[in-house]
């Protein structure tokens, strides 16, 4: 089926989808879930890194520990800047993964100030790092990818500090090294999986969502997606903004013929290569093909003026005329009639759906009743299908 999201594969290492179009999706649908998440994980870090202050004055008293305090009091700052700064973005799901880079990686900048100026502490620094890294890569969320390369980065600079101040013995020092990368290890790893699950329960969501709204045979939308406002919004959207809107109606010729010669199973493999042609040939994520009855399809197609939507036909028509379609010893040929409507509402056109698909209803059949294989068009005028 086109557009079936049940085929979107998941990257194993990277945690998202292969298909960047799928991915882009997930990350749109998710944006409020990420903001939100984010917001409470940047609040509540600042909070614990600013508690955590009172182990720097009771270790190098109040005059010592202000460099330590104005590295910690950076951090909240950043927090307080990033998030609205990706509550305003355009691009919020970008603007968050931002923050939360800039984030993660001042406080283990910031951190690593407070190591240097404690190097006593440098066992109880290795914990906080280790602890630091796994926040990093499960608590806040950001690309993957970045995640590790941050925390890692940041333990791998902690470790070669700690060996050059090497304060702790060898052992010790050795046992810190190997905690610190197995807490990046078990990060990474439960980051990953996390990431996986996400977007597989975003995947089924959008397959069952796909199942309630296309048509199973040729993969186009159905007509309850239609009637759910499909159409309204479109043209809510084209006198909102004064465009253009065409839509065609098309429907196959001889399809009842076809069935009772070869049977049903040849006209729905006739039904699912026209669909197929049709999601060929219309635009991916702006025109709209909807399967609105046995062998009737209707194809929205916003900001087209009528003399595109009509080209766009005729070149369906000619496409289809010259398919051949396999079905087991028969190879099936057979044309479609069109009906063509286009609508002007920067001219003021106010129009109702019911109207619009009458009027190309119409059309599709003057075209049958013309000899069929042929398009038939109009534009429509701006008062039809005006409520009184």
């Amino acid at each position: 089926m086109p557009n079936d999201p049940s085929t979107a594969a998941i990257a194993h290492l990277r945690g998202e989808f292969t298909c960047a179009a799928m991915e882009t999706g997930f990350l749109h649908a998710q944006a409020r879930t990420i903001l939100r998440d984010l917001r409470r994980a940047l609040t509540l870090c600042s909070l614990f890194y600013i508690i955590f202050s009172v182990s720097d004055v009771l270790a190098l008293g109040l005059p010592g520990a202000i460099p330590s305090l104005l590295a910690r009091c950076a951090v909240p700052v950043l927090a307080y800047v990033g998030l609205r700064y990706a509550r305003r973005a355009d691009a919020p799901v970008t603007a968050a993964y931002r923050v939360a880079s800039a984030f993660t990686s001042l406080g283990m900048f910031t951190y690593m100030i407070v190591a240097w100026r404690r190097p006593a502490d440098a066992l109880l620094h290795g914990t906080s790092i280790g602890l630091m890294a796994v926040v990093v890569l499960i608590f806040i969320p950001n690309r993957l990818r970045t995640a590790i390369a941050i925390a890692l980065g940041a333990s791998l600079s902690f470790i070669a500090l700690a060996w050059y101040e090497h304060l702790e013995s060898t052992r010790r020092l050795v046992s810190m090294t190997m905690l610190i990368l197995f807490a990046n290890a078990f990060g990474a790893v439960a980051a990953i999986r996390h990431a996986r699950l996400w977007r597989e329960q975003y995947r089924t969501q959008q397959v069952l969502t796909n199942l309630s709204i296309r048509d199973p045979l040729t993969g186009c939308y159905n007509r309850r997606h239609l009637n759910a406002a499909l159409l309204d919004g479109e043209i809510a959207r084209a006198r909102r903004y004064g465009l253009d809107l065409s839509l065609i109606m098309c429907d196959l010729d001889g399809f009842k013929a076809i069935n009772d010669t070869y049977g049903h199973h040849a006209g729905d493999e006739l039904l699912r290569c026209f669909g197929h042609l049709l999601q060929a040939l219309t635009r991916d994520a702006v025109d709209t093909v909807v399967r609105y009855g046995g062998e009737e399809f209707l194809i929205i197609l916003p900001e087209t003026q009528l003399d595109g939507a009509v080209e766009l036909a005729e070149r369906i028509r000619t496409a289809f005329a010259a398919r051949r379609v396999d079905c087991g010893d028969a190879v099936l040929a057979t044309t479609a009639s069109f009906g063509v409507v286009g609508v002007d509402f920067g001219a003021g056109a106010a129009v109702t759906p019911q109207a619009l698909i009458a009027v190309a209803d119409e059309l599709m059949y003057d075209a049958k009743r013309a000899g069929r294989n042929r398009v038939c068009a109009r534009q429509l005028a701006p008062s039809i299908g005006r409520a009184a």
